[in-house]
Formats: structure tokens, sequence, C-alpha cells
């Protein structure tokens, strides 16, 4: 029963974090899912910024944190850590509502701008190292992959990629939170630790 909820919320984390910013994009004019980050429609000056800020990126964030601890516990102790480390899905998200970006997400802005892009980087860095971590501990390539894709997609939202930075925000964002129902899949599986071999 405990398992079939988790596995619930999971999805309902995901769905969320990843749907609900989609639909909200396709509604709001002149913005550009491709060519602007997801925070954008939470900026400080944005007309819907209340409402996304607390309907969207608060609810995602508790989930996460809540979801994130569940499979924590959940899970064989020998990928607790690397789970936990996943929690930056939901300290991204609450950091978005503490410290809403300035108008455009700049790279350099205001003090609070500042603090807006430090979440962001905790978000995309944990969780791309607790995909990686579990990846080779758990000899979960699925995971190892996604790890490297986030990692990847973090690089290009700053770098050479900058012009299609919603674009790879995205895409790092489906393979941080599709992460969560596929833990979730492997807690049903009752001998998951013996049949990878996880410490």
């Amino acid at each position: 029963m405990l398992r079939s909820a988790l596995g619930l919320f999971t999805v309902l984390t995901a769905f969320y974090g990843l749907v609900v910013p989609t639909v909200v994009g396709w509604l709001t004019v002149d913005y550009s899912p491709s060519r602007q980050y997801i925070s954008e429609l939470g900026a400080v000056g944005a007309p819907q910024a209340f409402g996304v800020n607390f309907g969207v990126f608060l609810p995602t964030g508790l989930l996460a944190l809540g979801v994130v601890i569940w499979l924590a516990v959940a899970l064989p102790r020998g990928m607790r850590l690397p789970v936990l480390l996943l929690l930056g899905i939901g300290i991204g998200n609450l950091g978005a509502v503490a410290f809403p970006c300035d108008m455009g997400c700049p790279a350099e802005g205001s003090a609070r701008q500042g603090v807006h892009n430090l979440w962001g980087a905790i978000q995309y860095f944990s969780g791309g190292g607790a995909l990686v971590w579990l990846g080779r501990r758990g000899k979960l390539p699925v995971c190892l992959y996604a790890g490297l894709g986030v990692w990847a997609s973090l690089y290009l939202m700053g770098g050479p990629g900058q012009e299609m930075r919603g674009f790879w925000q995205r895409v790092a964002e489906v393979l941080l939170y599709s992460s969560l129902p596929y833990l979730a899949w492997l807690v049903r599986r009752a001998s998951v630790g013996v049949r990878q071999g996880i410490p």
C-alpha cells in the first residue's frame, strides 16, 4: 500500500514539475519555452508571478522534498545518500519562490538574482550528481546516463546552447523528474538490492 502511494506521489510530483509549467508557458503571451527559463514565468514583475510561484513552484518543491525523503527511507541503505542529493529538486523550486529572478533571468543582476542562480545551480549539480552516483554505485545505467544528461544540459544552458536555454533546461527537468517514478518502481521490487548488486 505504502509503495503504491509512493509511486503515485512521484508521478504527481513529476506532473507538477513538468506539465503544469509547460501549460502555463503555453498560455503566457510573448513567452518562448525553448528560449526562456521556467523561472521567468515567476519573475519579479511578470503578470502571473504570484500564481506561478505559489501555485506551481511552492507545491512542486514541497512535493519533491517529501518524495525524495520517502524514497531515501524506502530504498536500500546503499542508495540513501545519493538519493538525498535529489533534494536539490525541491530546494531549486523553493528557492525560486523565495528569490524570484529578475525579468529575463540574467546570469548577472540583482543580489536576489544571484541567490536565485545559486539555488538553480544546486538543483542541477546535485540532481545530476545523484543520478550519476546511483548509476555507478547501483549499477543502474539509466540513472548514469540521465545524470550525465542533466550536467550536459546545465552546461549548454549557460554556454554554447544559451539561445535555446529554455529547451536545455526542460531536458534537464525531464531527466530529473522522471527519475522519481523510476526510483519508486525500484522500491516496488522487493529484491532490488540482490538483483542489482547494491551494497
